[in-house]
């Protein structure tokens, strides 16, 4: 009974096409979880590790309530998984999915619209009671059949098994501005072992600065009533772009590099900023081909102020810093 719910449930996600049905088939799939699990999520349970902050069950429990991005992303990883099917018909389809959280949800939902043989999949989750939720939840189910390797490891150094070629990858264990979670090491450290055809998902992350004045920039607080998709966001009308400060892709990490900090160049700083007085930084997520979020469509691309320019004295050029090499966060030097 629970898979064939499942399925219906699944299948109105991938046929969503407005916002309203994104969200209302979303919150179908919160309250399947919520009232078929029976694991209460803990929420001290949170570790951090090298490159981020592993949310606590109960945090990565409640992402699935961030309705735009549980659609977006399933709509992605159920395209790119049709793309490899097609592309290797004759054997299984390898995915990695680093931090699965307790739900698994994007892929788990997705196991009954695809043949038991044709997904071989490893899910890595840093926290035991993680790994124990989505055991559960394939049993309850009834998706045991499902050849499920759950790891309790964590993703920023895992090695995949030398015979356990990836096809897809998949990490969403993002904050705003890719500040405080591991999305950015994690993606570091799997993408160095992927092969020329693997995709991973999200394809990719763009980080832009720009000048604005961010109170009055859309910001999504509770996604349960403020669900928005792009034509319904109005961005501050006086917001100066400046420049796209990175793109994190497959490209990006193609070669071993032992970085963990990201300089850009330095910006110069206008003399008046009345209409504009904020260095932001604004986050766009292509999660698989055209299937992307915007700005304040999730929490994950809300916008995010460094620092407003009244507050800063005798300056006339900017440099933005990012390190994640432990916990990820943004600062800045100033030139005289």
């Amino acid at each position: 009974m629970y898979k064939e719910e499942l399925t219906i449930i699944v299948k109105s996600i991938i046929a969503s096409n407005t916002v309203n049905e994104h969200i209302k088939s979303a919150q179908k799939l919160s309250d399947f979880y919520n009232e078929n699990t029976k694991f209460k999520h803990s929420e001290s349970n949170e570790i951090s590790i090298k490159g981020g902050v592993a949310l606590s069950s109960s945090g990565a429990a409640d992402c699935v309530d961030d309705y735009l991005r549980t659609v977006f992303f399933i709509k992605g990883v159920y395209k790119a998984l049709i793309k490899l099917c097609a592309d290797f018909p004759e054997r299984s389809i390898n995915v990695l999915y680093a931090g699965c959280g307790p739900y698994a949800t994007l892929i788990l939902p997705l196991l009954p619209l695809f043949n038991k043989e044709r997904i071989n999949a490893v899910l890595i989750d840093i926290n035991n009671s993680s790994i124990k939720s989505v055991q559960n939840l394939l049993s309850i189910f009834n998706l045991e059949d499902y050849k499920m390797q759950l790891v309790e490891a964590d993703a920023t150094t895992y090695i995949k098994p030398e015979d356990f070629s990836i096809d897809l990858a998949i990490s969403e264990t993002m904050h705003y501005a890719l500040t405080r979670e591991p999305q950015v090491a994690i993606t570091k450290n799997i993408m160095q072992q992927l092969s020329s055809h693997s995709l991973f998902i999200p394809e990719e992350i763009k980080i832009d600065l720009a000048f604005s004045f961010f109170d009055f920039e859309p910001y999504l607080k509770k996604a349960v009533y403020e669900g928005k998709g792009r034509k319904q966001l109005q961005p501050y009308s006086h917001n100066v772009f400046v420049d796209r400060l990175f793109t994190i892709n497959k490209e990006h990490f193609s070669r071993e590099n032992p970085n963990s900090i990201i300089e850009s160049s330095f910006y110069i700083l206008p003399d008046n900023f009345a209409d504009h007085p904020d260095v932001c930084l604004f986050t766009e997520v292509k999660i698989y081909e055209d299937i992307e979020l915007k700005t304040a469509e999730s929490y994950i691309t809300n916008p995010y102020c460094l620092v407003s320019m009244y507050s800063i004295k005798d300056y006339s050029e900017i440099q933005l810093i990012y390190d994640f090499s432990e916990i990820p966060q943004w600062s800045y030097k100033l030139k005289e």
